[in-house]
């Protein structure tokens, strides 16, 4: 294994160069930089499997109000506010790259909105709800790329946004072990990067970290935060890698929260 590793790493190194310091100009670039979602396009975690979806809007059936309308942080090109429209009355999705949001444009049909925002800055959450009301928040693929403080700024404009009423699904992966590890689970090896996690390292959007039950907690402390749900053997989709032993979906947690009133 070490052997695979120390040629591993060169590829990651060669990648990693490309990438520019800012980070939002890095996920502007890597969505701008998307040429196919889906199976067998460029974005990892953009799996065209509805299962997943299915399993999220199963616990919104269980634990939200169908009435209000839902709010997709980080919504990349989509995906999974387009399965949310086809449940609640209006349904938005909001990413930092400006290049996200007209790519979900593109692929999405007229009712489904999106708007571009950086959901971790003060107030952002504040200024949404003041057109939209009370709303459901869905996080998917996104806590675990931020640094604790900024969880914190995302908890407290997805707690604006919820109100009184609101419930929030946060779904993260969660891989046991170090980054490498993490890499050659989904087929990285001394033979090079597969092409979706290629096209992601060469971006520069930032490297996965673990978030567990722990992170969970610190980023909505239970003083706060009403723990409703915890899901910690969820699975978390990926396209498929296309190479031997690689997986098609990462170790991950999932949980439904409200804010404490």
């Amino acid at each position: 294994m070490w052997w695979n590793r120390a040629l591993l790493v060169p590829h990651l190194v060669r990648l990693g160069l490309r990438a520019p310091r800012d980070v939002s100009t890095r996920w502007d670039r890597y969505w701008a930089g998307v040429t196919a979602t889906g199976d067998g396009g460029d974005v990892l975690w953009d799996s065209s499997s509805s299962d997943e979806a299915q399993r999220y809007l199963d616990l919104l059936a269980a634990h939200a109000d169908p009435g209000l309308p839902v709010v997709d942080v980080g919504c990349g090109n989509g995906r999974f506010t387009r399965a949310l429209a086809g449940r609640f009355p209006r349904a938005v999705g909001v990413d930092l790259a400006a290049s996200a949001v007209a790519r979900a444009r593109r692929e999405s049909p007229p009712g489904v909105e999106f708007r571009t925002a950086d959901m971790t800055a003060p107030g952002a959450g504040a200024a949404l709800a003041a057109d939209l009301g009370g709303c459901h928040v869905f996080v998917r693929g996104l806590l675990h790329t931020l640094d604790p403080p900024a969880r914190l700024r995302l908890a407290a404009n997805a707690a604006d946004l919820l109100g009184d009423r609101g419930t929030l699904l946060v779904a993260e992966t969660n891989y046991p072990g170090p980054l490498l590890g993490y890499l050659e689970n989904l087929g990285a090896g001394a033979a090079g990067v597969p092409h979706p996690l290629a096209v992601a390292i060469s971006a520069g959007i930032p490297r996965p970290t673990t978030f567990g039950t722990t992170e969970l907690a610190a980023a909505f402390p239970p003083t706060a935060w009403t723990h409703v749900h915890t899901d910690v053997d969820a699975r978390i989709a990926t396209v498929p890698m296309g190479r031997a032993g690689s997986a098609d979906s990462i170790p991950g947690l999932v949980a439904v929260l409200r804010r404490r009133t």
